[in-house]
């Protein structure tokens, strides 16, 4: 049995597509206050029409109905001996990313499988909340098979372990991100900002790679200072 350790990135659809997407905007939702002078008022309505589309554009990489799946990030460990891997050392790790973002999908759920039919375990920060929907909700839209038991009705598989959902022991309001958490543990802190990476990895994608690789290997050292046996 092997278990990966995975974070996936994520960018807008290409411009034109968001822009047939893009919501309609309405002047008369935009509050103009006091003002009495016609060409305020319109320049306050303009300036509104220009943040809505903004807000959509940047919003978009997180919402799989806009954005896609740039690059998926595993490490992958032997977990043949008793007392499983330690996730702080070792491990093989690798980048999933192709500009088709169908075989970048598929490549991944190949990995997940085991023998004899068994899921190989995945470990990650926040899958529960962006993760896993986004990669079952872009699968979906390319009719990609999804592996059987990952997800059983409203439940995640056993064979699935979020992070963020150990750190926050049964408290949802407990706050924590990958990088906080791991800051907190002493184990290294994110080295880029994630809005960027679609961007970067069409300019420079070794700088990409680097961020993405962080990380994978930031999600290790958390799963290995809180304790996960798997």
């Amino acid at each position: 049995m092997t278990i990966i350790i995975f974070d996936i990135e994520t960018g807008p659809l290409p411009e034109a597509e968001l822009e047939a997407m893009l919501p309609a905007f309405d002047p008369a939702e935009v509050k103009t206050g006091n003002l009495k002078d016609p060409a305020k008022i319109a320049e306050k309505i303009a300036e509104a029409e220009s943040n809505h589309r903004r807000d959509f554009f940047d919003k978009a990489a997180l919402d799989p109905l806009t954005g896609r799946v740039v690059a998926i990030g595993v490490k992958v460990f032997d977990a043949s001996g008793e007392a499983g891997p330690s996730f702080a050392t070792g491990g093989r790790f690798s980048i999933i990313g192709h500009d088709d973002e169908a075989r970048t999908l598929r490549e991944f759920w190949d990995a997940t499988r085991g023998q004899m039919g068994r899921l190989n375990p995945l470990v990650g920060f926040n899958i529960f909340g962006f993760d896993l929907p986004f990669l079952f909700r872009r699968s979906w839209k390319h009719r990609l098979a999804i592996p059987f038991g990952l997800r059983r009705g409203r439940y995640w598989s056993d064979q699935l372990v979020d992070l963020r959902d150990v750190w926050q022991l049964g408290d949802r309001q407990a706050r924590g991100s990958l990088d906080s958490i791991a800051k907190h543990f002493d184990v290294g802190a994110k080295n880029g900002d994630g809005k960027a990476f679609a961007e970067l990895w069409q300019s420079d994608r070794k700088q990409a790679e680097a961020y993405l690789r962080n990380d994978v290997e930031l999600t290790a050292k958390v799963a290995d200072a809180l304790g996960v046996v798997i």
